[in-house]
């Protein structure tokens, strides 16, 4: 048994918990067969498989989950600055380097392209490689800020840096990808929710991080009324030697990370936290097919990848956006971080109500979705002058906004959970990431058509926030793995077959059937 402090959770409270987990597992672990025919195999979705011991597994929920979470939160700290590092300092970095808007675009859309091409590396993620998966993470945002650090010519450092983003990039995969499986593989049901919040959270952290950093340590070269720089040689090395210091302290951080993540982060506990996290899931091809097969998780997965999508890329041009109508690239910059620091606050919050009020998330995340759709819609139609335009105003209606899209992120994702279990929680995860990027590119792709323009950018946010709605109100929740963990099921002497559909999984034992 786990000893005090660093292996167990309150003894009180673990021995409640604990008890009241050992009398499911053991109904349930009763219920199931030990057997079942190979064609009814081939057609089904399991949702629980039968253990290999003759008892039901012991649940126990381990302190040291809260160091796996944290160290998992710097590195999504790190990961977000890093991606975020050229943007906030964009004059600058044109000074020294002589980039132009697109290189500096470009550096952002690394993160994109990186997740095009190692999206199959998905299929290695799950609870049994998650020490692997994180450490390997850790290596290339470390190994990425190094290269950044090397001093060379312009035209050198220029590649070393795209190097450098690419890397963290790929990195970014990972982060995306594996919130929802260290909450399932570490955390019990009552606390799930909010460790997916918190994991996933804390990368939208390091972009605001990445807001504040940048203009801290790199002065704003002065603009001459016609938008070209005022510099001397003496100018420019002075901002020069500011980047590489941003540069040394961002990798040094990385660098620390990296190894507090070498030194300590297992990649499961010696005991499962839940039921559900003692079954076994589908391997990546199998719950790939079945994944593209299950209809309920296609709406909800658009539910999430149109507007949170498109946000993103709005997000990433805020300031083109808003230069038209007078409003500056400091202003812009500050309109962004605050939006995000109460965006990632709020999902901490509502990641803890969510667990109190269990079995309600689709409920949450219509509302949160329709806040944001009142939100954008004020903010829009007060941009093209049919209210009027006040900093107070622009400020509450985008904040207002990014709080309700960013706070909707981890029930997003737990609802996604519980709908495919018990598919791989890094695939279902991954997928929908990649529908995120998708949206994110089409949005970030159609400024570079001739004369697009950027009118029809907050009228697309509007739309992709929107959608999300009708999607959620059709879409049919099924809190598959909570009703594992929380025991919902009932004795029943008929015999139920398993099977798949394009709009629901349904599973039938003899023994039991799950409500």
């Amino acid at each position: 048994m786990p000893g005090p402090g660093w292996e167990g959770g309150d003894r009180k409270a673990r021995r409640s918990t604990d008890d009241k987990q050992t009398l499911l597992a053991q109904k349930v672990y009763n219920a199931v067969p030990t057997s079942s025919s190979t064609s009814e195999q081939d057609a089904v979705l399991p949702t629980v498989t039968v253990l290999p011991s003759a008892s039901p597994p012991q649940i126990v929920a381990y302190h040291r989950r809260w160091w796996v979470v944290g160290t998992f939160c710097l590195l999504g700290i790190a990961q977000g600055a890093v991606w975020n590092c050229w943007g906030p300092i964009s004059d600058s970095a044109k000074l020294v380097y002589g980039w132009t808007d697109g290189k500096i675009a470009m550096l952002a859309n690394w993160g994109c392209i990186a997740f095009f091409v190692f999206a199959p590396g998905l299929m290695y993620i799950n609870a049994d490689r998650l020490r692997l998966s994180v450490v390997l993470t850790a290596l290339l945002i470390a190994v990425g800020t190094g290269l950044r650090c090397i001093p060379a010519s312009t035209g050198i450092a220029t590649i070393l840096i795209n190097i450098g983003q690419f890397l963290n990039g790929i990195a970014g995969i990972m982060l995306m990808a594996a919130p929802p499986l260290i909450s399932s593989t570490w955390f019990p049901p009552s606390q799930r929710t909010t460790a997916t919040a918190i994991s996933s959270i804390f990368n939208y952290v390091g972009t605001s991080v990445g807001y504040l950093i940048g203009p801290l340590f790199v002065s704003q070269p002065h603009l001459t009324p016609n938008s070209t720089l005022q510099y001397n040689d003496t100018v420019v090395e002075d901002i020069s030697g500011q980047i590489m210091r941003l540069m040394y302290v961002e990798c040094g951080y990385c660098t620390a990370v990296f190894l507090a993540i070498l030194i300590y982060f297992p990649s499961k506990p010696p005991t499962p936290p839940s039921l559900s996290a003692a079954m076994n899931r589908l391997d990546f091809r199998t719950g790939v097919k079945k994944l593209f097969r299950h209809g309920q998780f296609w709406l909800v997965c658009l539910a999430y990848c149109v507007p949170g999508g498109v946000i993103g890329g709005w997000t990433a041009v805020l300031d083109v956006i808003l230069s038209p109508h007078g409003i500056s690239q400091i202003d812009a910059g500050w309109l962004g971080f605050y939006g995000n620091i109460a965006g990632c606050a709020m999902g901490l919050l509502l990641g803890r109500f969510a667990d109190y009020f269990a079995g309600h998330l689709r409920l949450i995340i219509v509302v949160m979705m329709s806040c944001a759709t009142g939100a954008l819609t004020w903010f829009t139609i007060m941009l093209y002058g049919a209210l009027p335009l006040t900093q107070v105003s622009l400020y509450i209606s985008f904040i207002l906004t990014m709080v309700s899209v960013n706070a909707s992120v981890p029930l997003f994702l737990e609802l996604v959970m519980e709908t495919t279990y018990p598919i791989e929680e890094a695939v279902s995860a991954g997928v929908m990431t990649w529908g995120n990027n998708v949206f994110a590119l089409i949005f970030l792709f159609v400024p570079l058509l001739p004369n697009v323009g950027v009118r029809w950018m907050n009228w697309a946010a509007l739309g992709g926030v929107a959608c999300s709605i009708p999607l959620l109100c059709v879409f049919r929740e099924n809190y598959r793995r909570l009703h594992l963990d929380t025991g919902a099921v009932t004795e029943t002497h008929d015999d139920n077959e398993r099977a798949i559909n394009d709009d629901s999984i349904v599973e039938g034992r003899k023994g039991y059937q799950r409500l």
